[in-house]
């Protein structure tokens, strides 16, 4: 059955219920009519469609026609979105702008009692401090508070006390060499209490006094160390070197030296700071000149004082 018309328009056909329909081929590409086939669409019954419709399906403007319809769908729809969200940012933004938070206001009845009790609270300690400041206390415990407001004498810096002798107990002579230049049996005269009697050493030629020669004395101040001030010596020689020293008989050679100074009637060793001891020395390292010319150590008297 041929379904087209001498002029090529298609011809359209029912299709019954239940037959599924045969699609033929609306045209006839092929360059042969005899090999060419039926080009039939087919519709339900009740379906009525125009050429344009047809034409449409077929080339497919139809769907190009979704498409565009689908494109304004979706312009209209986004359009319409970023409005509604433009709206609601510029309300939030307005809403933030006018908010004004809402301070909690305490009733005035309550503020009223709070500065009541406040003022009560203040009260109470302070009449707690006063019973506790005049409550009578202990007899016992009784402290003299009174102030005295007398002038203050003006303070004065007493004079140190002049030293006073100290008791020498004995006095022994020592000499670098053994040589018996010094004279031991004569160490007494020099704590006897007289001056016209005096310990010597033996008449040198030399006042310098080389190789290990030395003459002295050792004063023994007793068992316990004592403070020792000054030291005050009496003689018949004149010149020399004669020192005082820190020490004893077993070290005079290595003694501290406490003052150094040459001789003459009356010398005295003022320290600079008192010294505790039991014990000093006399030691001369250069001989001075005695009363005929000759060079020798003459000690009339010794005090300590301290």
């Amino acid at each position: 059955m041929d379904n087209t018309k001498s002029n090529g328009a298609p011809v359209f056909r029912s299709v019954s219920a239940g037959v599924p329909p045969q699609p033929t081929p609306l045209f006839n590409d092929s360059p042969s009519a005899a090999e060419s086939e039926e080009h039939v669409i087919d519709v339900p019954d009740e379906d009525t469609l125009t050429g344009e419709d047809v034409i449409a399906e077929v080339t497919g403007k139809s769907r190009g026609a979704d498409r565009t319809r689908l494109r304004k769908d979706w312009a209209t729809w986004k359009a319409g979105t970023t409005e509604v969200l433009n709206t609601s940012l510029t309300n939030a933004r307005q809403a933030a702008t006018d908010y004004t938070p809402n301070h909690e206001e305490v009733p005035a009845g309550e503020s009223a009692l709070t500065l009541k009790i406040t003022v009560l609270g203040v009260v109470a300690v302070a009449m707690l401090a006063l019973f506790a400041w005049f409550w009578p206390h202990s007899s016992s415990l009784k402290a003299d508070t009174s102030l005295d407001l007398s002038p203050v004498p003006d303070l004065q810096v007493l004079p140190e006390a002049e030293p006073t002798p100290l008791p020498i107990t004995g006095v022994a002579s020592v000499s670098g060499l053994p040589d018996g230049y010094d004279h031991p049996e004569l160490a007494g005269l020099a704590i006897d209490g007289k001056t016209e009697t005096s310990w010597r050493t033996a008449a040198l030629r030399s006042e310098v006094l080389a190789g290990g020669r030395g003459y002295g004395l050792v004063i023994n101040l007793g068992d316990s160390p004592v403070k020792v001030k000054k030291v005050v010596v009496n003689s018949a020689s004149t010149g020399g070197n004669l020192e005082l020293r820190q020490g004893n008989a077993e070290n005079f050679r290595q003694a501290t030296v406490l003052g150094s100074q040459p001789l003459s009637s009356t010398i005295t060793y003022h320290l600079a700071q008192p010294v505790e001891t039991n014990s000093l020395v006399l030691w001369c390292t250069e001989m001075p000149t005695a009363a005929g010319g000759e060079y020798r150590l003459n000690i009339s008297e010794i005090q300590v004082l301290g």
